[in-house]
C-alpha cells in the first residue's frame, strides 16, 4: 500500500514492504556413537556387558547462521527389539548448544547421555543391540522427521571380572610409613583402571584391599632410600625382591578353596614416590607396585596392570577420542587437574611411561586386544569361558629372578606346592623362557613365561627380572629347571631331595584366644636339607581352612609375629597354617579352633 506524506510542501509516497518470512532451522542427527572408554566413528569396537556406557549424538544444523541453543532429547536402548532403558528414554547430561561445525574432541559439541544402572544390568552378550537418539524439535523447526538417529546391530560381549587386590607397603628406608587409604581406596586408586579396561566397572568386588597385614619392605641395597627397579643394574634386585614378595602373598589369597588364578592380581601401594621410576611390573606377571603421588598414582597403577596383561612400553598418542564415563577423574584428586569426560587425541596411551594421570588414556588397538584377554574372561566365544580353564590341586608355584640381560637366573626361590585349587600358567602364554618339570617317571612338562619387567620411567633400560610361573604336575617330580625357550639352554635347576621337611607348630595352641599381637613359633627339620635352606610361609583362615590370607612369607627363621587386628575375626573357627619348602618338597602344619575377637568384621 502507498500512502502520501507531506513534507515542506512536497508530496512523498512511502511504500511499506513486508519482510520475507525467516527460514526455519532444521536439526538432524548426523551420528550416534556408543562408547565405554574409546570408540571408532563406525561403532566397530565391541561393547562389554554391564559396563558403564555413554552415548554421544552429533547434531547437524541446517538453515541457521548461528549455533542453536537448548537442544535436548532422549536416548533409548533396545536389546533384541525390547527397550531396556526406562520408559520414555534417558535424558542427556545437559542441553546442547548445537554448533555449526561440531568437533568430536569437544565434549560440549555433542548431545551426551550416560546409561543408568537399570539399563546396564540388562546388558548381556548379544549381537543385536540398537541405540536410538530422538532429538526434541526446537521452536519453529521446519522438519522434525530427521530428528532421530540410530546405531544398530551393536555387538556386546561378556567377560569375567578379574580380582584386583591391593595392599599397603611401608618402605622403611624412605621413612614415609604406610600410604593413606583415602587415595588408594576403591573409586579413587582404581579410577584410571576402571576407565580404560573392558570390565564391569560397577562391581564392588573388582578392586578390593586384601584383608591381610600390610607389608613392610626394608631392602635398600645401594643406600639411596628408594626402591630401584628396571634400571638394568644390580640395584634393581630391590624392585624384583618386592615383586617376588607380592607374588608369594598372592599365592596365599584363597577363597572357598580356590587359590591364585590367571585373573588374580595384587598391587602394592607405596607412600609417596620413593621409586626409581614410579612403579614396576612383570610383563604377563600378576603383581606390581607403584607410587601414591596424587598426580601420578592412578595412571601408574593402570600402567603396571596393563604390563601384567601383557603389554610393553610404546610411545604414541591415542588414536580415537576417548570418554571417561561418569567423569571419574575430574578433580579426583583435584591436584591431577583432570576435567570433564572427553579424552582428546592429544593424550598418550597408558603404556607411554613416566606420564601424569591427566596425560594418559588408552588407544583402540590395545582396548580391542583386551577384549580377547583370557585374564579378563574373554577368548572363549566371548562368554568368559576361558577363566574357567582347568584348575588343579597341588600346582607348583615357581619363582625367581633373571639377571637384567636375561642370560642367567640370579635366584630361584624354593618351590611351594599348595593343597588348594589354583590355575596353571596357560600353555599359550608367550615369552622367551620356560619352566621345565621332570616327573618321577621321566615325563616332561613345560610352561612358558616372559620374564621381562618394566619400570614406569622415561629414561630406563628395559631389563629382565622377577618371574613367576604355575605348573600342574603329579606328586612325584625329579627336578625343576628354568630354560631359554629357544634352544632349551638351562639357566637354573633345583632337584628334589628324597626326604620332605617336617614341621610342627609350637604356639599358639589349639583353641587359643588370640591377642592383638600373635607370636607364632614352630619346629622344623629335614633329614637331607640344611635347616638354613628351609623357607616358610604363614597363612590365616577365619573359616576352618576354606579361605586363607597371607600373614607372613619368605621367612627363614622359626618364629613370626603378626597383627590379628588386620585379619578377619573368628569365633573358634580360626586356623593358622605354616608351609615349609626345602626346594621342591612342601609340607605344612595347622593349628585350629582359634578365636580372634580383635580382627576386622
Amino acid at each position: 500500500m502507498t500512502r502520501p506524506a507531506v513534507v515542506a510542501g512536497l508530496i512523498i509516497s512511502v511504500v511499506a514492504v513486508s519482510a520475507p518470512a525467516a527460514q526455519a532451522v532444521d536439526l538432524s542427527v548426523a551420528s550416534v556413537e556408543v562408547t565405554q572408554a574409546t570408540q571408532k566413528p563406525d561403532n566397530s569396537i565391541k561393547l562389554v556387558a554391564r559396563r558403564s556406557t555413554a552415548v554421544r549424538a552429533t547434531i547437524a544444523v541446517a538453515d541457521s547462521a548461528a549455533p542453536v541453543a537448548d537442544v535436548t532429547g532422549v536416548v533409548k536402548v533396545f536389546r533384541n527389539g525390547t527397550e531396556i532403558t526406562p520408559p520414555g528414554g534417558v535424558a542427556p547430561l545437559a542441553p546442547l548448544t548445537a554448533p555449526l561445525a561440531p568437533d568430536r574432541a569437544v565434549e560440549t559439541d555433542t548431545l551426551n547421555f550416560e546409561l543408568p544402572t537399570s539399563a546396564l544390568d540388562q546388558l548381556t552378550a548379544t549381537t543385536n543391540l540398537d541405540v536410538q537418539v530422538d532429538v526434541t524439535p526446537v521452536p519453529g523447526e521446519s522438519n522434525a522427521a530427521n530428528n532421530t538417529g540410530t546405531a544398530n546391530d551393536l555387538t556386546v560381549v561378556a567377560g569375567v571380572n578379574p580380582k584386583l587386590f591391593f595392599t599397603r607397603i611401608d618402605y622403611t628406608p624412605a621413612g614415609l610409613g604406610l600410604p593413606s587409604t583415602a587415595f588408594i581406596q576403591p573409586g579413587t586408586g582404581d579410577a584410571v583402571v576402571k576407565g580404560i579396561l573392558p570390565v564391569d566397572d560397577r562391581d564392588s568386588g573388582l578392586y578390593t584391599q586384601g584383608l591381610f597385614p600390610s607389608l613392610t619392605f626394608t631392602r635398600d641395597d645401594d643406600g639411596d632410600n628408594i626402591i630401584t627397579g628396571g634400571s638394568g643394574t644390580a640395584a634393581d634386585a630391590e624392585g624384583n625382591a618386592l615383586l617376588n614378595l607380592l607374588e608369594q602373598c598372592r599365592q596365599l589369597i584363597v577363597s572357598n578353596g580356590l587359590g591364585a588364578l590367571d585373573s588374580t592380581f595384587l598391587h602394592g601401594w607405596v607412600a609417596g614416590n620413593p621409586l626409581s621410576g614410579n612403579g614396576l611390573a612383570g610383563i604377563g606377571g600378576r603383581t606390581s607396585y607403584g607410587n601414591t603421588d596424587p598426580v601420578r598414582g592412578q595412571r601408574s597403577y593402570a600402567h603396571e596392570l596393563t604390563h601384567n596383561l601383557g603389554f610393553d612400553h610404546i610411545n604414541r598418542n591415542i588414536d580415537q577420542v576417548g570418554w571417561d564415563v561418569g567423569a571419574r577423574l575430574a578433580n579426583n584428586p583435584s591436584t591431577n587437574n583432570t576435567t570433564g569426560r572427553v579424552k582428546p587425541v592429544s593424550l598418550f596411551d597408558i603404556q607411554v611411561p613416566g606420564l601424569l594421570t591427566n596425560q594418559a588414556w588408552i588407544e583402540t588397538p590395545k582396548y580391542i586386544s583386551l577384549l580377547g584377554n583370557t585374564a579378563l574372561g574373554f577368548g572363549s566365544g566371548d562368554t568368559g569361558g576361558d577363566v574357567k580353564r582347568k584348575v588343579r590341586r597341588n600346582v607348583l608355584a615357581i619363582q625367581g629372578v633373571l639377571d637384567p640381560r636375561g642370560r642367567r637366573v640370579i635366584r630361584l626361590e624354593p618351590v611351594f606346592r599348595y593343597p588348594w585349587l589354583s590355575q596353571p600358567t596357560a600353555a599359550s602364554q608367550t615369552g622367551d623362557y620356560i619352566a621345565e618339570v621332570v616327573t618321577s617317571t621321566g615325563g616332561v612338562i613345560r610352561a612358558p613365561f616372559d620374564g621381562a619387567v618394566r619400570d614406569d620411567g622415561r629414561a630406563e633400560m628395559d631389563p629382565f627380572g622377577s618371574f613367576s610361573v604355575m605348573v600342574a604336575a603329579p606328586a612325584g617330580i625329579q627336578s625343576v629347571s628354568i630354560r631359554t625357550r629357544k634352544g632349551r639352554k638351562p639357566l637354573a635347576t633345583v632337584r628334589r631331595t628324597r626326604l620332605a621337611p617336617r614341621i610342627a607348630i609350637v604356639t599358639p595352641k589349639a583353641k587359643t584366644k588370640l591377642g592383638k599381637r600373635v607370636v607364632l613359633r614352630w619346629r622344623a627339620s629335614d633329614g637331607d636339607t640344611d635347616r638354613a635352606d628351609l623357607r616358610f610361609q604363614v597363612a590365616y583362615s577365619t573359616n576352618n581352612g576354606r579361605s586363607f590370607v597371607p600373614v607372613g612369607v619368605s621367612i627363614a627363621g622359626s618364629s613370626f609375629a603378626f597383627d590379628a587386628r588386620q585379619v578377619r575375626r573368628a569365633r573358634g573357627t580360626g586356623l593358622i597354617r605354616v608351609f615349609v619348602s626345602d626346594g621342591l618338597n612342601t609340607s605344612f602344619a595347622d593349628v585350629r579352633g582359634l578365636t580372634n575377637s580383635v580382627g576386622l568384621p
